[in-house]
């Protein structure tokens, strides 16, 4: 793999039909709804070491710079759930890649820009909602994508799921509070929010493979959408399907840090639709 090529780390759909909705832990990007027309740019690093026995030091390092944006591009109100309710235009853009002085060289695959219709009733910042309905999926009255030079597209999908492509955090469900004020600085360290410090775990499991997610998360009421910064770290493992449990062997861990970047006061939409 060279340094140019961007990580495919998953191959799990970003999409899902309600049906599916208990399979996946998403939710993770997105805790309040800011002021229309406002949003939030991140920026951080990708890291994948690959257990590599045949190298000098039996693992290979391959790192990238990421930008991940979200912003509110828009309101209207619309039919969710048979109740035409107040709804929010919510974009998200994530760009992975080598840095250079003209920006990230993401290759072939380029920007990954998602926009989606969302009833402002189902953003909330827990794990459950008041029913106790696990928060998996961002439900969405309707949606679109550009991947890369790709042409748009509508999105057929009732859910927006955003982990792993565009983000690694999980909907952790009963996340510990490590701090509950703490302050964190932004990517440039020039500027701190006031926010909450929490951390959870998810771990999947097959007869041949393993995923844990940790990730720790600063929520904080100063940011668009909730998230003053995050640290996620995803070990894989594996073993053959009819061995014991205790014969997994850690094939590879992915760790990206992100903190913000700056805060958008005027925040206009990337992804022109008809």
């Amino acid at each position: 793999m060279t340094r140019r090529t961007i990580p495919v780390l998953f191959s799990a759909a970003i999409l899902l039909a309600a049906a599916d909705c208990g399979f996946v832990q998403a939710q993770g990007l997105i805790f309040s709804l800011p002021e229309d027309g406002t949003g939030v740019e991140y920026q951080g690093t990708l890291v994948q070491e690959n257990e590599r026995p045949d190298l000098p030091d039996n693992k290979e390092v391959l790192k990238w710079t990421k930008e991940l944006s979200i912003k509110s591009v828009g309101r209207e109100d619309a039919d969710y759930a048979g109740v035409v309710q107040p709804c929010r235009w919510i974009e998200i853009k994530v760009v992975t890649g080598a840095a250079g002085a003209g920006g990230i060289d993401s290759g072939p695959v380029g920007a990954r820009i998602y926009k989606v219709l969302v009833p402002e009733s189902k953003v909330i910042g827990s794990s459950v909602d008041s029913q106790t309905i696990p928060n998996t999926v961002m439900p969405i009255v309707k949606g679109y994508r550009r991947l890369g030079e790709e042409p748009v597209e509508e999105l057929n999908g009732r859910g927006l799921v955003v982990y792993p492509t565009l983000c690694l955090l999980a909907n952790y469900r009963n996340p510990e509070t490590i701090t509950a004020s703490d302050r964190v600085e932004n990517a440039s360290g020039q500027d701190s929010f006031d926010a909450r410090h929490m951390k959870g775990t998810v771990v999947r499991e097959r007869p041949d493979a393993r995923s844990t997610n940790t990730g720790e998360f600063w929520v904080s009421r100063d940011v668009p959408f909730g998230l003053a910064g995050w640290t996620v770290t995803v070990r894989r493992e594996a073993k053959v399907t009819t061995e014991i449990r205790d014969r997994f062997q850690l094939v590879s861990t992915v760790t990206c840090q992100m903190k913000v970047k700056k805060l958008l006061d005027t925040a206009e939409t990337e992804l022109v639709t008809d």
